[in-house]
């Protein structure tokens, strides 16, 4: 077969990652190779760049539309936006009698105990659009108060006359016995079939009621958004010819069906960020790298994960929309798992200023995608990080981002000039490199408390870096937080799209039912862990996913006994086949993972059970570049000057494409790498490679000792 004829046998996945300033997308095809591309988010119409994107890439390439597949997998910012907005619908809450004002009542702790004015997260519905039921269950699930269909119905056309466009039903111990919630669903559809409805006990169920409620809610309040939104990608997909089946990412790195999206769109709060975090995971796992600290830099936000053997860590402790960017407790609690990434840092659009004290911030602010950093030219004129970048040399003042915009280095160093060097008294150099240096001590802090809070010293860790700005910073926020080893993987600049290819069908579960682990009915825990197998089973199979094809991994949520918060445990599949010994070990060792000891002779509880059910994502190939390898060595063809904090000065630095490497060759800093995409800044005294995977391998030289 001809090498034509090969390539137009290829079939290919396509996925795309809709960004605050970019979105990215991805073919893969299923011999390993990958195209990418770089397109402007397109704020009034989402679908647009997407359709205009895929087919430049396509064309570009010499393929068609036949021979994309029809699952398209697609991440978006879509939900976190509307949450931080507080642009969803206006939505209703129904809960038992007594219990109206949970929401607002949260919890007595406080993010910041010496500011007695410090605003807590708002209640996100309005009292007068709290209603009660008087209707009650016990917490084994008994029905103490029968609930009347009558009141039931009254309560929602007074919703409905309000103007809410969705409810939330979250019922006392609905996690124990949903009746009385399904009931209520089962009521609004039939008289009043526009609304959209989220209950607690499908959404989140577990103890804690705030939590549960805020979870339920906000799931309401952006269901009506979320739901025309996906409808529009999928149906714009087909417009162009591409019979598109939409599925989702989550922010528990995992793949979900466009339906189940729309009916659980709280899921998808950190999906892109997930993304990235999956992509990474794989390229730690091929590399045989398993302890990497991955950072995400784009163009609104920078984000940190550690990945520890290969696997994400997961948490249930996310916080939505924060009062304080970077103070935990002042957000909206999500108790849903979620990757664990903690955002660090400003994004290559986040704006820098002289605040009324003289001193230099970045962010939070950000130019986005409209109009964009000062040297995009779309009329912005406040500097920005990408701004310093171009003016330190990493960006190319003659060349294009992702052949997107065309850069201008006049625009980039004047808007520096008069919102920052002019009113600090300094040189533009000096201005720029401020910013930098600014923004890469601030990641590099954070991702150090980041690691201290999980038990973990950063400095045993590579750092792994994507993203369109990350591999420009990463050099920088390694050398100040201890990392000696940075990793760089192929496509780097588009890393959360192609994260979203390797990525599991997954779907998780959790139910609430507290005991010692001393007083246990293990058979009804088995019973209520395979029922929730079931579940999800029936979920995934809406997705086209059969039963053999899922691996099921069973957790708990304990604790010693007295204690008020819990610690995630691994299960063995056979439950009942264990001995309760081994399940104290398993738990014992999680809790001195967390906590650096255990505790001697204390009784353990359980409180929640929870199900994860995944099915990895089927690659056929290894990924490889789509660019054939360098016969001869590197020989750089362009050079420019570059600014390196460490040494305070210019140094005139080789420029050369990903292309030129040869695989195993050992190179030597300073140079300038660049990826479609992105740019890797490698410094003097630092040692590099590229590695059979594609990924750049840099060994941080002497000079990377503590950053001044």
């Amino acid at each position: 077969m001809s090498a034509q004829a090969l390539a137009s046998s290829q079939q290919y996945r396509f996925a795309f990652d809709i960004g605050g300033t970019f979105t990215d997308l991805v073919l893969l095809g299923t011999d390993g190779t990958i195209f990418t591309s770089k397109v402007l988010t397109g704020a009034p119409d989402v679908v647009m760049p997407i359709r205009l994107g895929l087919l430049a890439l396509l064309k570009e390439h010499g393929l068609t539309l036949s021979q994309v597949t029809d699952v398209v997998v697609g991440a978006t910012t879509a939900v976190t936006n509307l949450v931080i907005e507080r642009k969803g619908a206006v939505t209703g809450l129904i809960t038992t009698e007594g219990f109206r004002d949970v929401i607002e009542i949260a919890r007595e702790l406080r993010y910041d105990l010496y500011d007695l004015t410090a605003p807590g997260p708002d209640a996100i519905v309005p009292r007068a659009l709290r209603a009660e039921v008087r209707e009650r269950v016990d917490a084994a699930g008994q029905v103490v108060i029968a609930m009347q269909d009558q009141e039931v119905e009254q309560v929602v056309n007074q919703l409905r006359a309000a103007g809410v466009r969705a409810i939330a039903v979250c019922f006392l111990h609905s996690f124990t016995n949903p009746a009385h919630e399904q009931r209520v669903k089962a009521i609004a559809q039939r008289i009043a079939p526009e609304l959209s409805i989220s209950l607690s006990s499908e959404v989140l169920g577990e103890i804690r009621e705030y939590e549960r409620t805020v979870a339920t809610v906000l799931n309401a309040c952006v269901m009506p958004m979320v739901g025309s939104y996906l409808g529009a990608i999928e149906d714009g997909l087909r417009a162009v010819g591409l019979n598109a089946t939409l599925h989702i990412m989550q922010s528990n790195g995992g793949v979900i069906s466009r339906e189940l999206g729309e009916r659980m769109p709280i899921r998808m709060l950190e999906s892109g960020p997930a993304a990235g975090a999956l992509g990474a995971a794989h390229s730690a796992r091929v590399s045989k790298t398993p302890n990497v600290m991955a950072f995400d830099m784009g163009g609104t936000t920078a984000k940190a994960c550690l990945i520890s053997n290969g696997r994400p860590s997961i948490t249930t402790e996310f916080e939505a929309a924060r009062q304080q960017r970077f103070k935990k407790g002042s957000g909206l609690p999500v108790r849903l798992p979620t990757i664990d990434l903690i955002e660090i840092g400003a994004g290559g659009g986040s704006i820098a200023h002289v605040d009324t004290t003289g001193l230099l911030k970045v962010g939070p602010q950000s130019a986005g995608s409209s109009p964009g950093p000062a040297c995009y030219g779309l009329g912005g004129t406040r500097p920005t990080v990408t701004d310093a970048a171009l003016v330190l040399g990493y960006l190319d003042p003659q060349g294009t981002l992702s052949g997107a915009v065309s850069l201008r280095l006049d625009l980039a160093e004047q808007a520096i000039e008069e919102h920052v060097a002019r009113p600090l008294g300094l040189s533009i150099v000096e201005a720029a490199n401020g910013i930098h240096r600014i923004v890469c001590e601030h990641m590099a802090v954070a991702a150090k408390i980041h690691a201290v809070e999980n038990g973990r010293d950063i400095r045993r860790y590579t750092l792994l870096a994507f993203g369109g700005a990350g591999p420009i910073h990463a050099r920088e926020v390694a050398r100040r937080s201890g990392c000696s080893d940075l990793v760089v993987p192929a496509n780097a600049g588009v890393f959360s799209a192609f994260g979203l290819l390797v990525a599991p069908m997954k779907m998780d579960m959790v139910r609430t039912r507290y005991a010692r682990l001393s007083e246990m009915d293990w058979p009804a825990i088995d019973a209520l862990l395979q029922g929730m197998e079931d579940s999800l089973s029936q979920e995934l199979a809406s997705a086209g996913v059969t039963r053999d094809l899922i691996a099921f991994r069973r957790s708990a949520d304990m604790r010693y006994v007295g204690q008020g918060f819990e610690v995630e445990t691994e299960l063995p599949a056979q439950l009942l086949q264990a001995e309760q010994s081994t399940i104290e070990a398993s738990f014992a060792e999680a809790y001195a993972a967390r906590f650096g000891g255990k505790l001697v002779g204390q009784r353990v509880e359980a409180v929640n059970w929870r199900v994860e059910a995944s099915a990895n994502a089927a690659l056929n190939a290894d990924v490889r570049s789509s660019q054939a390898p360098a016969d001869q060595p590197a020989q750089a063809e362009r050079s420019r000057q570059v600014f390196f904090p460490d040494i305070e000065g210019y140094v005139q630095t080789p420029v050369l494409s990903l292309e030129q490497l040869r695989a195993a060759q050992r190179y030597e800093g300073p140079a300038l790498v660049e990826q479609p995409g992105s740019t890797v800044v490698i410094g003097p005294g630092d040692v590099f490679t590229l590695d059979a995977h594609g990924n750049l391998r840099i060994t941080l030289g002497a000079r990377q000792g503590r950053a001044a």
